[in-house]
């Protein structure tokens, strides 16, 4: 799961830089932040920005979750297989008549 905290990382690392600059720019404008809304311009700024730059990252892990995911199904589907042969073998011993 190393993409994950990558992608994580650089996220929350976007925010807090994204929110930096918002709130700077908005000290220099008004003289006060308002807190709240600078949170707000910061996740939405901060959003889009990663959905181009984070690109690659979300990629990366979108690729390693869907090999996972592909790995856990065809786990369960052998499982699976496997509980019908069982199943069918100890059926037909059962059912013979002697």
């Amino acid at each position: 799961m190393k993409e994950f905290w990558i992608y994580t990382g650089l996220r929350l690392l976007s925010l807090l830089a994204t929110f930096g600059i918002v709130a700077g720019i908005w000290s220099l404008v008004a003289g006060e932040v308002n807190l709240f809304f600078a949170v707000i311009l910061a996740f939405v700024i901060s959003g889009v920005l990663s959905f181009f730059v984070l690109d690659p990252q979300r990629r990366a892990f979108a690729e390693k979750v869907e090999a996972r995911a592909a790995k856990a199904v065809e786990a369960a589907r052998a499982k699976e297989d496997a509980e019908i042969d069982t199943a069918s073998n100890g059926e037909g011993d059962s059912h013979k008549v002697s």
